[in-house]
C-alpha cells in the first residue's frame, strides 16, 4: 500500500481476505513493476497473482515430490509487467504457467504471453490457468470455487505435469 501510496499515476490495489496464509515470511523488497521471486527451479515457473500465491506455493512442493523443481514468481503489478523476469524464465526453465483467479483473458496470462509472443521464445511451453472466457455462475466458499475452476493445488499441479509431459521426454508421475 505504501507503493501505491506513492505512485503517480492511475493505480488498482486488490485486498484479499483477512487470514489467508502469509506468503512473505519476511517483507519482500518490494518494487512497483518487479516479480519477487519466492522459489528457485529450473524445470518450470509458476507466475501467479494474489490470493492464489499460497496454492502457487504448495503447487511448487508438490511437483518437488515429482522431481519437477518449480520456480515461483509473485507477480504483484500486471502494469508494468517484471518483462525481464518472464524472459530469463524463458532462459532457465522448460515452461511457462501463469495462475490466476480471473479471466485468462486480459489479465496477467495476457500480459505473460504477450511478451512471449513478441519476444521470439517460440521454444518455451505456455499454458494460462485462471477462469476459463465465461462468467463465474456459481456461489461459494474461495476453496469452493477453486475446486470448480480447477484453481485448487490439485487441478494445478496436474495441469502442470500435462504440459511438461507433452513436451518433455521424461517420465512423469
Amino acid at each position: 500500500t505504501r507503493a501505491v501510496a506513492g505512485w503517480t499515476g492511475p493505480c488498482y490495489l486488490r485486498l484479499v481476505r483477512t487470514g489467508d496464509p502469509i506468503v512473505h515470511q519476511a517483507v519482500p523488497d518490494f518494487q512497483i513493476g518487479k516479480a519477487i521471486t519466492l522459489r528457485n527451479g529450473n524445470d518450470i515457473t509458476l507466475i501467479a497473482s494474489g490470493g492464489i500465491l499460497y496454492n502457487t506455493i504448495q503447487v511448487a512442493k508438490q511437483l518437488e515430490q515429482r522431481e519437477i523443481k518449480a520456480r515461483v514468481l509473485s507477480m504483484h503489478t500486471v502494469k508494468p509487467l517484471d518483462a525481464e523476469a518472464v524472459l530469463a524464465a524463458t532462459q532457465d526453465t522448460e515452461a511457462i504457467i501463469t495462475i490466476e483467479e480471473h479471466n485468462i483473458i486480459g489479465g496477467l496470462g495476457s500480459a505473460v504471453a504477450e511478451v512471449l509472443a513478441e519476444s521470439g521464445n517460440s521454444h518455451i511451453a505456455f499454458k494460462r490457468i485462471g477462469i476459463t472466457d465465461s462468467f463465474c455462475s456459481q456461489v461459494g466458499s474461495q476453496e469452493y470455487l477453486w475446486n470448480a475452476y480447477s484453481l485448487s493445488v490439485e487441478g494445478i499441479v496436474s495441469k502442470a505435469v500435462q504440459l511438461l509431459k507433452g513436451m518433455s521426454k521424461r517420465k512423469l508421475a
